[in-house]
Protein backbone atom coordinates (compact mmCIF):
# COMPACT_ATOMS: atom_id res chain seq x y z
CA UNK A 1 0.00 0.00 0.00
CA UNK A 2 2.49 2.61 0.57
CA UNK A 3 4.46 1.56 -3.23
CA UNK A 4 0.78 3.27 -4.06
CA UNK A 5 1.31 6.75 -2.94
CA UNK A 6 4.66 7.74 -4.43
CA UNK A 7 3.16 7.39 -8.18
CA UNK A 8 -0.34 8.47 -6.95
CA UNK A 9 1.44 11.50 -5.60
CA UNK A 10 3.62 12.33 -8.68
CA UNK A 11 0.47 11.39 -10.97
CA UNK A 12 -1.43 14.03 -8.92
CA UNK A 13 1.31 16.45 -8.48
CA UNK A 14 1.79 16.53 -12.24
CA UNK A 15 -1.67 17.16 -13.38
CA UNK A 16 -1.70 19.92 -10.93
CA UNK A 17 0.91 21.85 -12.46
CA UNK A 18 -0.42 21.08 -16.00
CA UNK A 19 2.93 18.93 -17.19
CA UNK A 20 3.72 15.17 -16.98
CA UNK A 21 7.09 13.60 -17.11
CA UNK A 22 7.15 13.01 -20.47
CA UNK A 23 6.59 16.47 -21.41
CA UNK A 24 9.51 17.27 -19.37
CA UNK A 25 12.25 15.17 -20.77
CA UNK A 26 11.00 16.21 -25.11
CA UNK A 27 11.24 20.09 -23.38
CA UNK A 28 14.93 19.38 -21.92
CA UNK A 29 15.75 18.11 -25.63
CA UNK A 30 14.11 20.37 -27.65
CA UNK A 31 15.80 23.05 -25.46
CA UNK A 32 19.30 21.68 -26.06
CA UNK A 33 19.35 21.34 -29.94
CA UNK A 34 18.61 24.95 -30.28
CA UNK A 35 21.69 26.55 -32.47
CA UNK A 36 22.71 30.36 -33.28
CA UNK A 37 21.38 31.77 -36.15
CA UNK A 38 23.73 31.55 -39.75
CA UNK A 39 24.34 34.59 -41.09
CA UNK A 40 24.43 34.63 -45.08
CA UNK A 41 26.36 37.17 -46.81
CA UNK A 42 24.26 39.36 -49.48
CA UNK A 43 24.99 37.91 -53.01
CA UNK A 44 26.80 41.18 -54.17
CA UNK A 45 29.01 41.04 -51.18
CA UNK A 46 30.38 38.01 -52.80
CA UNK A 47 30.37 39.55 -56.16
CA UNK A 48 32.42 42.25 -55.27
CA UNK A 49 35.04 40.42 -53.03
CA UNK A 50 35.03 38.45 -56.20
CA UNK A 51 35.96 41.20 -58.17
CA UNK A 52 38.63 42.79 -56.02
CA UNK A 53 40.54 39.42 -56.23
CA UNK A 54 40.49 39.34 -59.75
CA UNK A 55 41.74 42.98 -60.08
CA UNK A 56 44.45 42.26 -57.50
CA UNK A 57 45.43 39.69 -59.33
CA UNK A 58 45.31 41.45 -62.32
CA UNK A 59 47.55 44.24 -61.21
CA UNK A 60 49.84 41.55 -59.51
CA UNK A 61 50.49 40.03 -62.76
CA UNK A 62 51.32 43.60 -64.70
CA UNK A 63 53.54 44.31 -62.04
CA UNK A 64 55.37 41.23 -62.51
CA UNK A 65 55.59 41.56 -66.25
CA UNK A 66 57.05 45.24 -66.08
CA UNK A 67 59.61 44.48 -63.79
CA UNK A 68 60.66 41.21 -66.06
CA UNK A 69 61.03 44.16 -69.00
CA UNK A 70 62.83 46.35 -66.72
CA UNK A 71 65.41 43.97 -65.27
CA UNK A 72 66.03 41.93 -68.68
CA UNK A 73 69.19 42.51 -69.74
CA UNK A 74 69.45 44.14 -73.20
CA UNK A 75 69.08 42.60 -76.55
CA UNK A 76 72.84 42.09 -78.35
CA UNK A 77 72.46 42.48 -81.95
CA UNK A 78 74.16 39.74 -84.02
CA UNK A 79 77.13 39.73 -85.37
CA UNK A 80 78.21 41.14 -88.39
CA UNK A 81 79.07 38.38 -91.20
CA UNK A 82 82.68 39.06 -91.03
CA UNK A 83 83.22 38.40 -87.12
CA UNK A 84 81.50 34.83 -87.95
CA UNK A 85 83.26 34.07 -90.41
CA UNK A 86 86.70 35.10 -88.73
CA UNK A 87 86.13 33.07 -85.68
CA UNK A 88 85.61 30.12 -88.38
CA UNK A 89 89.01 30.74 -90.17
CA UNK A 90 90.52 30.54 -86.96
CA UNK A 91 89.37 27.15 -86.15
CA UNK A 92 90.40 25.89 -88.92
CA UNK A 93 94.05 26.21 -88.21
CA UNK A 94 93.46 23.21 -86.09
CA UNK A 95 94.12 21.32 -89.49
CA UNK A 96 96.73 23.57 -91.07
CA UNK A 97 99.43 21.09 -91.84
CA UNK A 98 100.58 19.01 -94.74
CA UNK A 99 98.49 15.85 -93.84
CA UNK A 100 94.95 17.31 -93.71
CA UNK A 101 95.59 19.73 -96.28
CA UNK A 102 91.88 18.48 -98.12
CA UNK A 103 90.09 19.25 -94.35
CA UNK A 104 92.08 22.76 -93.82
CA UNK A 105 91.32 23.53 -97.65
CA UNK A 106 87.65 22.35 -97.50
CA UNK A 107 86.81 24.45 -94.09
CA UNK A 108 88.61 27.79 -95.47
CA UNK A 109 86.43 27.39 -99.00
CA UNK A 110 83.32 26.79 -96.84
CA UNK A 111 84.62 29.89 -94.74
CA UNK A 112 84.82 31.81 -97.47
CA UNK A 113 81.86 30.94 -99.57
CA UNK A 114 79.40 31.40 -96.53
CA UNK A 115 81.09 34.84 -96.53
CA UNK A 116 80.40 35.85 -99.68
CA UNK A 117 76.74 35.05 -99.43
CA UNK A 118 76.05 36.40 -95.80
CA UNK A 119 77.60 39.69 -97.00
CA UNK A 120 77.25 40.60 -100.38
CA UNK A 121 74.44 38.19 -100.67
CA UNK A 122 75.43 36.15 -103.37
CA UNK A 123 75.28 32.77 -104.58
CA UNK A 124 78.56 31.66 -103.64
CA UNK A 125 77.83 28.47 -101.86
CA UNK A 126 75.13 27.07 -104.95
CA UNK A 127 77.69 27.92 -107.81
CA UNK A 128 80.86 26.57 -108.74
CA UNK A 129 84.14 28.57 -109.07
CA UNK A 130 84.04 28.85 -112.52
CA UNK A 131 80.41 29.51 -112.68
CA UNK A 132 80.66 32.23 -109.96
CA UNK A 133 83.81 34.00 -111.52
CA UNK A 134 81.97 33.72 -115.07
CA UNK A 135 79.22 36.02 -113.83
CA UNK A 136 80.38 39.89 -113.70
CA UNK A 137 77.87 40.99 -111.63
CA UNK A 138 79.11 38.73 -108.85
CA UNK A 139 82.49 40.43 -109.03
CA UNK A 140 81.64 43.86 -109.84
CA UNK A 141 82.01 45.11 -105.79
CA UNK A 142 85.50 43.67 -105.54
CA UNK A 143 88.91 45.91 -106.73
CA UNK A 144 90.58 44.06 -110.11
CA UNK A 145 93.66 42.96 -107.68
CA UNK A 146 90.69 41.54 -104.98
CA UNK A 147 89.51 39.45 -107.80
CA UNK A 148 92.74 37.99 -108.98
CA UNK A 149 93.61 37.19 -105.35
CA UNK A 150 90.24 35.79 -104.73
CA UNK A 151 89.54 33.55 -108.00
CA UNK A 152 93.34 32.09 -107.14
CA UNK A 153 92.34 31.20 -103.79
CA UNK A 154 89.16 29.48 -104.71
CA UNK A 155 91.13 27.55 -107.57
CA UNK A 156 93.14 26.70 -104.85
CA UNK A 157 91.26 25.38 -102.70
CA UNK A 158 89.46 23.34 -105.47
CA UNK A 159 92.71 21.20 -106.42
CA UNK A 160 92.91 20.43 -103.01
CA UNK A 161 89.50 19.26 -102.45
CA UNK A 162 88.67 17.43 -105.85
CA UNK A 163 92.42 16.54 -107.20
CA UNK A 164 93.94 16.34 -103.79
CA UNK A 165 96.50 18.23 -104.28
CA UNK A 166 99.33 18.47 -101.43
CA UNK A 167 100.14 21.95 -100.07
CA UNK A 168 102.95 23.07 -97.92
CA UNK A 169 102.55 24.75 -94.80
CA UNK A 170 103.57 28.17 -95.83
CA UNK A 171 101.26 27.64 -98.93
CA UNK A 172 98.34 26.92 -96.57
CA UNK A 173 99.58 29.86 -94.53
CA UNK A 174 99.30 31.71 -97.61
CA UNK A 175 95.80 30.56 -98.44
CA UNK A 176 94.74 31.53 -94.38
CA UNK A 177 96.11 34.55 -94.99
CA UNK A 178 94.66 35.36 -98.09
CA UNK A 179 91.22 34.32 -96.76
CA UNK A 180 91.79 36.27 -92.93
CA UNK A 181 92.46 39.65 -95.27
CA UNK A 182 90.00 39.34 -98.01
CA UNK A 183 87.05 39.03 -94.56
CA UNK A 184 88.95 41.94 -92.84
CA UNK A 185 89.12 44.22 -95.56
CA UNK A 186 85.35 43.66 -97.10
CA UNK A 187 83.53 43.11 -94.29
CA UNK A 188 84.83 45.31 -91.77
CA UNK A 189 83.69 49.21 -91.73
CA UNK A 190 86.71 51.34 -93.31
CA UNK A 191 87.35 52.92 -90.39
CA UNK A 192 88.26 50.13 -88.67
CA UNK A 193 89.90 48.07 -91.47
CA UNK A 194 93.12 50.28 -91.66
CA UNK A 195 93.44 50.59 -88.11
CA UNK A 196 93.45 46.59 -87.36
CA UNK A 197 95.07 46.15 -90.73
CA UNK A 198 96.79 48.62 -92.21
CA UNK A 199 98.14 46.64 -95.34
CA UNK A 200 94.92 44.85 -96.47
CA UNK A 201 93.45 45.84 -99.82
CA UNK A 202 91.69 49.17 -99.61
CA UNK A 203 88.08 47.93 -101.21
CA UNK A 204 86.72 50.31 -104.65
Amino acid sequence: MRAWFPSLSATVLGATHGFSQDDSTVSQVDILDIKDPIFLLDPMVLLFIGIGILIVALIFWIAVVIFKRMTRPPELAPPLPYVIALNHLRKARNWLEPATTEKFCTEVSSVMRNFLEAHFRLPATEQTTEEFFNNRSHTKAFSEEQQVELKEFSEQCDLAKFAKWGLGTNEMEDLYHTAETFIETTGKPTDQADQVNPDAITPS
